[in-house]
This record gives structure tokens, C-alpha cells and sequence, in this order.
């Protein structure tokens, strides 16, 4: 079964994983990447329970494959619209087997019993895949 769990219940070694995974993807495209950013923003800026910014892991049973968050901003240009699925990352031996859609599925779930009944994600790297 996949959902998503909230980063303020992983278990420690789970949320390591997400952070290191996420730093050593995105550190190859901004050589200025700071880890303890990284570790600060996903340890304690996305650990809110019902306010944003909130982080989401997704299991498939027990099986972590991916994340994503869900902020209130993301780019500067369209400050005035929210929430934004952001972050969003399948793990890549675990990609091609339906879990980016259904936990994208899951966090829109997620963000209308916050409240919202819409959600914006902006791409350069899968514009196909999040047209659907």
C-alpha cells in the first residue's frame, strides 16, 4: 500500500536518506549547495504537523521511495498563489512503477484537508510527466 508520511514521524535513519538523496542529486547542478541547509530544512522547516511548509515521504508498505514537500512559496515571481508541491523526488531504481503519480495524487489529498483546493508545481526537468 503507498502513503505518505510526514517528515516529523520518520524514523531518523529514513529522514537521512531523504536528505542525502536529495543533496546528492541537486548538488550537481549548484556546486554552492549547503548540506546544513539541507539537514535544517528538512529536520525542522518541514517537521510542521498541520501548517506549511510540510514534508512528506512516501512508502510503499515499508519501503521508502520517494518525497516531496508542500510550501507556500516557491518562486519569487508568484508569491501571491500557494501551496507548491516542490522537492519532489522518486528514488531512481524506484521510478517507472506509478509512485511519483500516486504520491503526487496523495499530497493534493493532503493540501485540500489544509484547506486548499488547489496546488501549483513548476518543472524544467519532467513537464510531461506532471502534465497528467
Amino acid at each position: 500500500m503507498i502513503r505518505l508520511v510526514k517528515f516529523n514521524k520518520l524514523k531518523d535513519k529514513d529522514l537521512d536518506k531523504i536528505i542525502d538523496k536529495h543533496y546528492t542529486h541537486w548538488k550537481q547542478y549548484n556546486n554552492k549547495l549547503d548540506l546544513n541547509e539541507i539537514v535544517n530544512s528538512f529536520k525542522n522547516i518541514y517537521n510542521n504537523e498541520s501548517i506549511l511548509p510540510i514534508g512528506y515521504a512516501c512508502f510503499d508498505d515499508d519501503k521508502l521511495v520517494g518525497f516531496c514537500t508542500l510550501r507556500k512559496d516557491n518562486l519569487k515571481k508568484y508569491q501571491d498563489i500557494f501551496p507548491w508541491i516542490c522537492s519532489v523526488m522518486i528514488f531512481d531504481e524506484e521510478r517507472h512503477k506509478g509512485y511519483g503519480t500516486k504520491m503526487i495524487e496523495l499530497v493534493c489529498n493532503e493540501a485540500k484537508k489544509l484547506g486548499y483546493n488547489k496546488v501549483y508545481l513548476w518543472t524544467d526537468k519532467a513537464p510531461d510527466f506532471y502534465k497528467k
